[in-house]
């Protein structure tokens, strides 16, 4: 008898807790117009870097947008620490260990080409449009108030759960360093900035920029005054502008030319007279580097349309010429010998993010995103040989290896165990070209927030998240906080 009443007693306290994570879900229904509204709040601070200010690293907005999710999860009754402005977190729970989210609050420019505002998070059609919406402010809510849920719950943790604001994860990662030297670091996590069901393989990334000094000044009857293009090198750059020098003769020939280039080649240039100066600019589309086949790179357009003329014998033209023939519109680094692929991740890809030309200098940068199974000395070697031969300079700006977690390890399965229980659906891991957090940690995935079959708008004008996304986020991401810290 004594038995059974133990026995029933084991039962009723089991399925308290069960009871009370499935509890996580009608929690946050309750929450829906909350996270909706908190999305928005966050959007409308415009966290691009900017200049350093005292206690504020990456500027105002910056921090902004971390102050305003710091002071949201005190509300929500959690531990917070602002890390000397650089990184902090909110903290839920007791124990040794530490189960992890990590996002980040910065966001990358808004750039050209939206019909809606950047930075008022409106909501039309079940969407929330603004730069983060997806990339990665969205999300971050989703995170905070799917830890909220588990809180408000009861449910039992035997970790505790620190839900980390980064806030320099698109310009450099020089937050990551601020949080890794002075914190204990998590024994497990994921990052809610890839896609769903989960990413076990993120290609390798590498920056690079090529140089040259202007020694030889055009004398031709066409010269390149300067030519710009581009802003950050993660992401495909959607304007391109030259001013170039012409003889009287040389301009008919040049808007002709033009004309009919554009035409046959369905590309958007246009030029205009300022004096004796002429302007092109090239028109693409951007969209995140680690796909450059989705979007349309405005300063190839541009360097691969300005390589066909003869611009006499000099450095602008001999590097203009090097930068058509070697990456021009190859996404796949073929010209530069770098074309590596591999069953995981599949091809590597380049980027040409950034250009600038003026009469002192020449340089180009590029992002590179290779396979897990690549070797970066590789790379490196065979463009340091291809420059080298052309008396090209090159330098590494940055440089972050690739990730990759067996399918059959703890983390996916449960991970995927979160993903399957909310959606109804069986999941599955998959390798991306871009990257995230998860690197900067042992034992870290991306996790969401993109659902399978939605586009992915990091980076492009009029990005937003679907609502009804952004809740089964935050509903997913309970589950999974659960399994990671229970």
């Amino acid at each position: 008898m004594i038995y059974y009443k133990i026995k029933s007693r084991f039962l009723y306290v089991v399925l308290l807790i069960g009871g009370k994570n499935m509890d996580f879900n009608n929690i946050i229904n309750g929450m829906k117009n909350d996270i909706i509204k908190y999305t928005q709040e966050l959007i409308r601070i415009k966290s691009v870097e900017t200049e350093p200010l005292t206690n504020a690293p990456f500027g105002s907005g910056v921090n902004d947008a971390l102050m305003y999710m710091l002071n949201l999860a005190s509300s929500f009754g959690f531990k917070t620490k602002n890390i000397d402005g650089h990184i902090g977190y909110a903290e839920f729970g007791d124990g040794n260990d530490i189960a992890a989210v990590i996002g980040h609050l910065d966001v990358v420019p808004e750039g050209d080409g939206w019909l809606y505002p950047p930075y008022e998070g409106v909501c039309v059609d079940n969407k929330i449009y603004g730069r983060g919406a997806i990339d990665d402010k969205g999300p971050l809510i989703a995170a905070l108030c799917g830890l909220k849920a588990v809180k408000d719950s009861g449910a039992q943790l035997g970790k505790r759960v620190r839900i980390i604001f980064g806030t320099d994860e698109e310009s450099g990662w020089k937050d990551i360093p601020y949080y890794t030297n002075n914190e204990a670091l998590p024994c497990c996590g994921f990052t809610p900035d890839g896609a769903f069901p989960v990413i076990n393989a993120e290609k390798g990334s590498i920056n690079i920029v090529f140089k040259k000094n202007i020694l030889r000044k055009s004398k031709g009857m066409i010269s390149i005054k300067s030519l710009t293009g581009g802003n950050a090198l993660n992401i495909v750059p959607n304007f391109c502008t030259c001013c170039l020098g012409l003889k009287d003769m040389a301009k008919r020939m040049l808007k002709d030319t033009l004309g009919l280039y554009c035409e046959s080649n369905k590309i958007n240039m246009s030029i205009r007279e300022d004096g004796d100066d002429v302007f092109i600019t090239s028109h693409g589309v951007s969209c995140h580097s680690s796909i450059p086949e989705n979007g349309v790179n405005a300063i190839s357009q541009l360097i691969v349309f300005l390589s066909q003329f003869n611009l006499g014998q000099n450095d602008v033209s001999d590097f203009i010429k090097f930068i058509a023939k070697y990456i021009g519109y190859d996404c796949m680094g073929k010209a530069l010998n770098i074309n590596f692929s591999d069953d995981i991740s599949g091809n590597l890809t380049v980027n040409l993010g950034r250009i600038y030309i003026d009469d002192e200098n020449a340089s180009a940068a590029i992002n590179i995103r290779y396979p897990v199974k690549a070797k970066y000395e590789d790379i490196f070697g065979r463009i340091l040989n291809i420059a080298d031969e052309n008396k090209i300079e090159i330098s590494q700006l940055s440089y972050r290896k690739p990730l990759y977690i067996e399918k059959d390890s703890k983390i996916v399965s449960s991970l995927l165990d979160a993903y399957r229980e909310v959606t109804g659906k069986e999941g599955y891991t998959i390798s991306i070209g871009g990257q995230t957090y998860a690197k900067a940690f042992d034992n870290v995935l991306a996790f969401g927030p993109v659902f399978p079959g939605r586009d992915d708008l990091a980076h492009m004008p009029d990005e937003y998240i679907q609502i009804d996304d952004l809740i089964n986020c935050a509903k997913i991401y309970s589950k999974a906080i659960y399994e990671l810290a229970k």
